[in-house]
């Protein structure tokens, strides 16, 4: 399906398209679930296809969504244009250390060297005339019966919809400047413009981005977002690699912040966040609302919640109840400073629920948080000395535990490298959105 949806009418395109295809199912299918959107990154990279970013004004963050990059490389290439000057070919690719012709050849369909028009330029007729809009439309059924559709008995589990599941994806975008994103998904089984789906889809998703306001606002997000810091110990929303072929993978490259334009229905963030720099100082504050699903059970004193539902699915009278049931406020900031090859950043966060979480009764269960409030911390670092680069987090939940990832890549030859990783999770450690190394 993504193959089909992200054809590209050059044949070298789709040829490069399909290998970085197999090397992200290959990645995903060791690392991670069966159920996450992949598409997510395949949009981005087929963006970027077509609107190469500028070698003289790309950011780490924007060459770190190349995923075949690794860190080195990303701070090589920034280090080059810093130390000679802007780019003046795109060859100038083969004179830097750590890149080999297989990721230059890739490398070069992403990038250019050029200029691109400031938001200053902003004007009706430019947009109109150069404003890019996308519509994805995706059915699927499965073709076996299944019992759950047949059952007809009011107090037994059974599926209150049809068997269909239907998505829509929107996207209008100028010159990456100003973007609006929209999603709707309803998955097999689940009602449709029936029940607590009356508006039709379950699930609706959406984002309004600003970019390069000014000097000091560099993005607005107004809708759905997803925020990135550090190794993840924190506060990490979005697709996550973890151990595999790609050992630069090891190392996060959080791209701070993003719109979420993903259609898993969990792990994201939904309000407003502008990230700001000063200088060498870059601070991305930010505040959601959230709503999840999960058991609540209200009583006169007060709301018990019993579990939290991350499925997405809403499929039975039981998942039907759980929907939205939940409210989750989430407020917090991060603070990055960069001084050459050194980035160094603090990250706050505190989460609340409108109800007391309770855990289990399990043994596996007996370390899980309880309360309904949290207060986090974390300290990162990135620092790339020649061919080694060391990285690492170190967050607090208050009055809990600690955890800590501290990690180093080396390249010791042209086709060797080492990655030497140390990370101690203390079981009281608590965090709602962390997606670490582990």
């Amino acid at each position: 399906m993504i193959l089909f949806l992200f054809v590209n009418s050059s044949l070298f395109a789709q040829e490069l398209e399909s290998n970085f295809e197999e090397l992200l199912l290959e990645q995903i299918s060791e690392e991670l679930g069966e159920n996450v959107d992949v598409s997510e990154v395949m949009e981005r990279l087929q963006y970027i296809l077509k609107h190469p970013f500028d070698l003289n004004k790309v950011t780490v963050d924007e060459l770190s969504t190349l995923v075949f990059l690794s860190p080195q490389q990303v701070s090589n290439i920034i280090a080059h244009r810093e130390q000679t000057g802007d780019f003046i070919n795109i060859l100038e690719l083969q004179g830097i250390v750590g890149l080999d012709m297989q990721t230059i050849n890739w490398l070069r369909q992403f990038v250019r060297v050029g200029t691109q028009s400031s938001l200053k330029d902003l004007s009706w007729k430019t947009v109109r005339n150069e404003d890019e809009q996308m519509l994805m439309l995706r059915y699927s059924r499965n073709l076996q019966n299944q019992q759950g559709y047949s059952i007809t008995d009011e107090h037994r589990s059974r599926y209150l919809g049809d068997a269909n599941a239907y998505s829509l994806r929107y996207r209008w975008n100028y010159q990456q400047k100003i973007k609006i994103g929209i999603n709707a998904e309803k998955d097999a089984g689940e009602p449709f413009f029936a029940l607590k789906q009356k508006s039709g889809f379950d699930f609706y998703s959406g984002y309004f981005e600003v970019n390069d306001i000014n000097k000091s606002i560099r993005k607005l997000v107004v809708g759905d977002f997803a925020i990135q810091t550090g190794q993840g110990l924190v506060l990490w929303n979005g697709l996550n690699f973890g151990k595999g072929a790609w050992i630069g993978a090891t190392a996060k490259q959080g791209i701070g912040l993003r719109s979420y334009s993903s259609m898993n229905e969990q792990n994201f963030q939904r309000g407003l966040a502008v990230k700001l720099q000063f200088n060498r100082l870059e601070w991305t504050p930010f505040v959601a609302n959230n709503k999840l699903s999960g058991n609540m059970e209200q009583t006169d004193s007060i709301n018990w919640i019993k579990t939290i539902n991350n499925s997405g699915l809403h499929r039975t009278p039981t998942e039907q109840s759980y929907r939205d049931a939940i409210g989750q406020f989430v407020v917090g900031s991060d603070f990055t400073y960069s001084y050459k090859r050194l980035k160094v950043g603090l990250t706050s966060l505190f989460t609340k629920f409108n109800g007391e979480i309770v855990k289990a009764d399990a043994v596996r269960n007996r370390f899980d948080f309880e309360g309904n409030q949290l207060l986090q911390f974390g300290v990162h670092y990135k620092y790339n000395y020649r061919n080694f680069y060391f990285f690492g987090e170190t967050a607090h939940s208050v009055n809990s535990g600690f955890a800590t990832v501290n990690s180093i890549i080396a390249s010791l030859h042209q086709k060797v490298s080492a990655f030497v990783n140390y990370r101690n999770l203390q079981r009281n450690y608590h965090s709602f959105f962390a997606q670490t190394l582990s």
